[in-house]
Parts: C-alpha cells; structure tokens; sequence
C-alpha cells in the first residue's frame, strides 16, 4: 500500500481483530489485522456474572461464575477505503466483513502505547453503521462506525 500524503504512518496501532488465531498467523498477516486509529473511540466494561445464594444462617454468599468483558468501539468519517484512513489502515470495508461473518474474533488491544497487547476471544455482538457522504470522484463512501464485542 502506498502511502497517501496526508497519512500519519507512525502512529501506534493498539487494536487488531481477526478471524483466526493470531499464534496462526504470520507477522504479514498480523499487520493486515491491524485496524485504523481514525477517529476512533474505545470503552471496556467488566460484565460480572454470577448468583446469589442465602445460607441456612441467614447470610448471602455471591459465586461468581465469570467476569466478562465488553469493548464498544466508534469510528467518525471512516472511509470504506484503506488508503484513505488517517494511517493507512483497515476501515471501515474490514469492519463490515468482520461484522458479516458469524463465529469467533480474535482481539488483541494495547491499553497503553507501551504496554503489551492483551489476547481476548470474543464475538461482535453489534455493529451499527451509518453511511455519511459517497465520494464519486475517489469511489470512497465515508461513514460512522459502532462495533461491540464481547468476551467468550
């Protein structure tokens, strides 16, 4: 991919998503996961699950089977192409296959540009999309992008 003018090349991607392992893939593939920091928005939530149980003596005790988490990303203007992101990375196009296909997702997120990336598997559990402006000229459409996904 050539690298447009106005592209940020060196900014730190710190989400990438794919449909098979990452321990499967090679270091080409992993990059070709990497999604676009364009205006995004990120929120991660803890979902705890568990029940309630009354003891004989009165008291309750909690069991909690397993905490969840759940992430909430938002794009503005996301370009369908890639070579139109603000660092050259998958749009909105990669969201939408992503979204399309039915199974399992494999995230890997940096919190932090210098921490280490944290593995999740989890399932997009929703993805609105709202298409802003179509660009005859360049053949872009531009949208607004939400991606939810939740932990196995």
């Amino acid at each position: 991919m050539v690298a447009v003018q106005n592209q940020q090349t060196g900014l730190t991607h710190l989400i990438l998503i794919s449909t098979a392992p990452f321990s499967t893939l090679t270091t080409q593939q992993k990059k070709d996961c990497e999604i676009t920091e364009h205006a995004r928005t990120f929120s991660s939530e803890i979902q705890q699950s568990g029940s309630d149980i009354e003891l004989a003596r009165g008291k309750i005790k909690r069991y909690v089977q397993k905490n969840k988490r759940t992430f909430s990303l938002s794009f503005k203007y996301l370009p369908t192409l890639q070579e139109k992101t603000v660092d050259g990375r998958k749009g909105r196009d990669y969201l939408n296959s992503l979204a399309q296909t039915r199974g399992l997702v494999y995230v890997l997120i940096k919190l932090d540009p210098n921490d280490e990336y944290r593995a999740y598997t989890c399932y997009i559990n929703s993805y609105t999309e709202k298409l802003l402006r179509r660009d005859l000229e360049t053949n872009c459409a531009y949208y607004d992008v939400s991606l939810g996904l939740e932990e196995q």
